[in-house]
């Protein structure tokens, strides 16, 4: 299994507005969650860091000898991981067919948010009729991480998968609209579209600011195909106005505007990025299942901003406090593009499913003179075995998997990472590659 958590999205139907299959009924109340533990063994990932600095987050720019934010000696390793979530839900049926619902989740990971900034990553109200379709108002989780994250789990390779690449994973503010399922002589259709905004972000020093911080907009669609054997997905997510990152799992944030001087940043645009994936899975039997996927990422790319703190007769501070992505060492904006594909096999057995998949980071085509991770490759290798464990409780399994990263070079990671280690924890820096051994329990309620 990979080192980060799995989620506990598991569904395969085509019933995305239904109520979860877990939910337990508590007067008019559905209550649904998980709870996960998981320890990791890894051969050979990353103790720790040289000269750690948010200035060079990929350790890329500077000249420093050793640079910054270098991969420091690797080793074996051991992690543990506790995750956990909730779900509450309200739904009723009016008896003209008119359905209103309400939805509250939080992830909570180690004792903190799962998401940086958010315990709730889910607070919606929405109504529906069987001819018209459904409205939906609030914040939401994003089709592009949550529906990734189905495919991915089964695999074992949740983080390599659905949260990699461009797009974000929670919206703060969002209206989502989906037709009915509409049915054909070879399956059933349904189509969604998200529109989706976040605060603008306030700049540490408005007098440095050159453009304002943007307003964040974003619009998600999503098409859901499915019959007796295949179930397709297709979604794109588009965004400006948003702080770049090849973290999908995380939060839609503002960027911060251009607070270079005029001088330093003349070729300042807003940032954009999008996402666009083809997932999907096939039963040959009920009993074998075939996962696959394509991702393409689109970054415009953004100067490296230095937003000076308050200034004052003693001294003034530069905060590098904007993540930015694929930051070039003569200050310009550079865009770039990814693909990256994932495949996979599960066979269930009783009370045993076993499953293999890979992962496979390609590189990237942009025209950054600086080694950003662009020409580095990754495939994260899975084998996994569940058992689910009636003899204790209905919803609960434990499990164990052995993981392989390997990657194409030494050097920054692929731009599809969110940084050099994120994924598995080996750096592709010093490690060019690692193995891993997980065992966990999840426990579904």
């Amino acid at each position: 299994m990979n080192f980060k958590a799995k989620t506990a999205s598991v569904a395969i139907g085509a019933g995305l507005l239904a109520a979860p299959v877990h939910a337990a009924q508590f007067g008019p109340l559905e209550v649904a969650g998980f709870l996960k533990y998981e320890h990791s063994i890894c051969d050979n990932c990353v103790l720790d860091t040289v000269n750690p600095s948010p200035f060079d987050p990929r350790g890329a720019l500077t000249t420093l000898n050793p640079p910054l934010n270098q991969g420091g000696r690797s080793g074996r390793s051991t992690s543990n991981l506790e995750l956990a979530m909730l779900t509450v839900g309200y739904v009723h049926e009016f008896d003209n067919a008119v359905k209103i619902e309400g939805r509250a989740s939080g992830r909570a990971r180690d004792g903190g948010a799962d998401i940086f900034g958010h315990y709730l990553i889910e607070g919606y109200a929405g109504i529906s009729y069987p001819t018209l379709g459904s409205l939906q108002v609030g914040k939401m989780t994003s089709r592009s991480w949550s529906r990734s994250d189905s495919f991915a789990y089964p695999m074992g390779l949740t983080t390599s998968w659905a949260e990699a690449g461009a797009g974000y994973g929670v919206f703060p503010y969002a209206e989502r609209a989906a037709t009915p399922e509409y049915e054909l002589s070879f399956g059933k259709i349904r189509f969604e579209l998200t529109a989706a905004g976040a605060q603008a972000r306030a700049p540490l020093n408005p007098a440095s600011t050159t453009v304002e911080p943007p307003t964040p907009r974003l619009a998600e669609a999503f098409i859901q195909f499915s019959n007796e054997k295949h179930l397709v997905e297709a979604i794109y997510q588009g965004s400006r106005g948003g702080r770049q990152s090849s973290f999908s799992k995380g939060a839609f944030y503002g960027a911060q505007g251009n607070t270079n001087s005029a001088a330093a940043g003349p070729a300042y645009k807003r940032p954009s990025e999008s996402l666009l994936i083809l997932q999907g899975s096939y039963w040959a039997t009920p009993n074998w299942r075939v996962s696959y996927g394509v991702k393409r990422s689109d970054w415009s790319g953004q100067q490296q901003q230095c937003d000076y703190g308050p200034v004052s007769p003693v001294e003034s501070a530069c905060f590098w406090d904007q993540g930015g992505f694929n930051y070039a060492s003569d200050g310009r904006r550079y865009s770039a593009r990814e693909n990256d594909y994932m495949a996979g096999i599960s066979h269930v057995r009783k009370l045993w499913t076993y499953t293999a998949g890979v992962v496979f980071m390609s590189e990237a085509s942009t025209r950054n003179p600086t080694e950003w991770g662009q020409d580095n490759t990754a495939r994260f290798f899975n084998l996994g075995v569940y058992r689910k464990m009636p003899e204790i409780y209905r919803d609960f399994e434990i499990y164990g998997g052995l993981g392989q990263v390997r990657f194409g070079r030494q050097g920054p990671a692929p731009l599809s990472m969110p940084n050099n280690a994120a994924f598995f924890g080996a750096d592709p820096r010093t490690s060019r590659s690692a193995v891993g051994l997980t065992l966990g329990a999840n426990l579904k309620f």
